[in-house]
């Protein structure tokens, strides 16, 4: 009887604390639902992540993401406020985020995750060559711009010490640029860096067909022998030949699009097929002569 008694105490204690937690809208534990498997913290971060794995200008960079209770904090290094801010802005815009803490240092160069950098340095370089295809002073300069882990090296020749400086500027002032060497040699020293009047305007589609077989073959990846590049004056190239693979066949069109002074891509690269395995016929067996 008195076993009885003392579990419907208990009982009723229970039933009484339940019903007080109820009341007052009490819920599990941030740590006790994340054990239970009812946080929504790990698809919220890897939401985040995909998102900036599709951004070209985040991908490049390691960024840490964490979050607790929908609150995602942005850890990491990048070159410019550009980046810290659109990295934020992905996160603030990506379902499920309630707010973002962008704790990302902008401190000079951070170095590139290895996917994306050859894609970054290839930006870069294309920015800086329209820049100079922009200038009235450095247009049609005879200016080779190289571009490795965002580290530039302007080479070739120009005319005057002042467009010498000029190229330096330009190459500097691109986005995501983090040193540059000018390796630019001067013909005339003492010239006044004053453009002839009479002196004709360069034609960017003049060489287009030679850039963009220079594109290809500075990347490492082709066989530039099997590979024909068509342009016309309306800035339209077409690529023609045959590649090894598939990958080869996107990345060409890839490159081709960021040359400067290309407007149109047509591709009718081939991917080559493997050769085919010859296997020898199995050979015939023959009966032993007859013992005679």
């Amino acid at each position: 009887m008195r076993k009885l008694a003392a579990f419907l105490v208990l009982l009723a204690i229970l039933g009484g604390t339940g019903y007080y937690a109820y009341s007052r809208n009490w819920g599990p534990s941030n740590w006790i639902r994340q054990k239970l498997g009812y946080s929504d913290d790990a698809k919220t971060t890897a939401n985040v992540k995909s998102a900036f794995a599709l951004s070209q200008r985040v991908a490049p960079f390691n960024i840490a993401v964490q979050t607790q209770d929908a609150v995602v904090t942005l850890t990491g290094r990048v070159p410019s406020e550009a980046a810290r801010s659109a990295a934020g802005q992905l996160a603030q815009d990506t379902s499920g985020v309630k707010e973002v803490k962008n704790e990302i240092a902008v401190d000079g160069p951070a170095p590139p995750a290895t996917q994306g950098a050859l894609v970054e340095d290839l930006e870069i370089r294309a920015a800086i060559l329209q820049a100079l295809a922009r200038s009235s002073e450095l247009a049609g300069k005879s200016i080779d711009v190289k571009v490795a882990d965002r580290k530039v090296v302007l080479s070739g020749s120009v005319d005057t010490q002042a467009q010498r400086s000029g190229a330096e500027q330009v190459a500097g002032a691109a986005d995501g640029v983090a040193a540059v060497t000018n390796e630019l040699i001067v013909r005339d020293p003492l010239a006044t860096g004053e453009p002839p009047a009479t002196k004709p305007t360069a034609d960017p589609n003049a060489d287009l067909a030679k850039r963009v077989k220079f594109e290809l073959y500075d990347t490492g990846a082709f066989d530039t022998a099997t590979i024909d590049v068509q342009t016309t004056d309306d800035g339209t190239v077409t690529l023609a030949g045959s590649v090894r693979t598939r990958a080869e066949q996107v990345l060409a069109t890839f490159i081709a699009q960021r040359t400067v002074g290309a407007q149109k891509v047509v591709n009718n690269l081939r991917v080559s097929a493997p050769p085919a395995r010859v296997t020898a016929p199995p050979a015939r067996l023959t009966a032993p002569p007859a013992r005679r």
